[in-house]
């Protein structure tokens, strides 16, 4: 694919509910690659996770397209990890040495932070995925704050863990030079970011953002999986949070505590509470349950392509096309009736396997251009 079909050559949003324009949406690799698989069995249930995500990714980017919003999308082998063999895994020859097969760019939420006319690249080494984006528009400090470091020019990352969530799991080092970018919420001219897992992001943010002033909610370090600001004056949380969670960042606007998120909601997603102990709870497919061998081959070379499904709630994952518009996977009646109380039309999209991906629409978009400015909504 020529790569200017796919490049972001300009940046604009503030919020995430003014009229989207553009947008990047994940993709993942062909299912050819998993076709040198001795295992007919194994290798047809990989290669469907693989057919039924593109498909429904093409779903997705078709309800956008015919909402008027550009949809960018990278090529489905950006990383072009298996470029001696035709992109094609070889069990045999390419299994000695490795530890696993990198992520496809299907969240790049998880790695881009759009604030105002830049993009923070908020993930060191995100690799092929930073492609995607113009130099003119993507700020590459963290990346930059690495190099140094590894050049021995500075000590240490900009970054202060906490010593609690991923800073614990990443180590010192590492854990120092990136974060997950939806740990921040843009609301005009305010930040709302939470800092349990880093204590000072506010501080490098505002440093070089100046245009934003900052507020404090602490939920964990991957917010958009805990809440969504689907509109001015609506908050969507998850059972964990309340009003008083936001009476300081976000004071006077409705919040919604959804009470029963519908984990259950979907195709073949009925056995998902017995089946989960499979896993531990990080993924789950329908097959996982009868196919032992999947699960040992996700375990041991897919680690990377899965997360932590079992603390996700698709209710609050969506994706904002304007205040009167939001796409969502999960219908429940508790987000719903809030969503039309409030003049929001859901729409509804399929995702059979986003408790394997750990993929909400959120996630699975990138918004890089949306109209208008930055203001003020706490006048």
């Amino acid at each position: 694919m020529d790569s200017k079909k796919y490049k972001v050559n300009k940046v604009n949003a503030y919020n995430g509910w003014d009229p989207l324009k553009q947008v990047v949406l994940g993709n993942v690799f062909d299912p050819e690659i998993f076709e040198n698989i001795g295992d007919h069995k194994l290798r047809d249930l990989l290669q469907q996770i693989l057919y039924e995500t593109y498909e429904d990714l093409m779903g997705i980017k078709k309800t956008l397209e015919d909402l008027g919003v550009e949809v960018i999308q990278p090529p489905r082998n950006a990383l072009n990890y298996f470029k001696d063999n035709d992109n094609v895994f070889d069990l045999d020859s390419k299994m000695s040495g490795m530890t696993g097969l990198p992520r496809p760019c299907i969240t790049p939420r998880d790695d881009f932070l759009t604030l105002g006319n830049k993009l923070l690249a908020t993930t060191v080494g995100m690799g092929d995925s930073g492609k995607m984006f113009n130099p003119k528009c993507i700020d590459m400090y963290l990346q930059e704050q690495w190099n140094l470091y590894q050049d021995g020019k500075i000590p240490h990352g900009p970054l202060k863990p906490t010593g609690v969530g991923l800073g614990e799991k990443l180590g010192p080092i590492e854990s120092t030079f990136n974060f997950w970018a939806p740990a921040v919420h843009r609301v005009g001219n305010k930040l709302i970011v939470d800092q349990e897992d880093w204590s000072n992001i506010d501080e490098i943010l505002l440093e070089r953002y100046p245009e934003f002033t900052s507020a404090n909610v602490t939920v964990g370090g991957h917010t958009d999986g805990s809440m969504n600001l689907p509109k001015p004056g609506l908050v969507i949380c998850a059972p964990w949070m309340g009003p008083d969670d936001f009476k300081d960042t976000l004071p006077g606007w409705d919040v919604l505590k959804i009470e029963h998120p519908n984990y259950m909601q979907g195709e073949n997603f009925e056995n998902w509470f017995e089946d989960k102990q499979i896993t531990k709870g990080k993924w789950w497919t329908p097959e996982a349950k009868s196919n032992p061998e999947l699960v040992k081959f996700v375990e041991d070379w897919l680690t990377n392509w899965v997360g932590f499904a079992e603390e996700s709630v698709f209710e609050v994952n969506m994706l904002s096309v304007s205040e009167e518009v939001i796409l969502s996977m999960n219908y429940q009646p508790e987000v719903h009736n809030a969503l039309k109380k409030h003049g929001i039309e859901p729409i509804y999209c399929r995702f059979r396997h986003r408790n394997f991906w750990d993929g909400g629409l959120h996630c699975l978009t990138l918004d890089t251009v949306r109209e208008g400015g930055i203001q003020d909504y706490f006048k």
